[in-house]
């Protein structure tokens, strides 16, 4: 059985291959998250906001989320690959 650390861990890379995705608009709920994902995304989402690797944005209609610039950054720089 895969330890919570792995899991976390996975899905938080899953969070930003999402959000750098091409074929999507640059931001994205929650909801869509977790829709594209099929899991539930509070906890590991909760910790790339906190380390600057995802940025939100309240617009009063919701959340939306994106990729930060340093993220964006390093994966223009080929630093980030699946």
């Amino acid at each position: 059985m895969q330890s919570q650390r792995s899991v976390l861990a996975r899905v938080q890379r899953a969070v930003v291959l999402q959000l750098l995705r091409d074929d999507h608009p640059r931001a994205w709920t929650r909801a869509e998250l977790e829709q594209a994902l099929g899991v539930a995304v509070k906890r590991p989402l909760a910790k790339l906001l906190a380390e600057g690797v995802v940025s939100a944005d309240d617009t009063g209609d919701g959340e939306e989320l994106r990729a930060s610039w340093c993220t964006r950054h390093l994966d223009a720089l080929g630093l980030i690959a699946v």
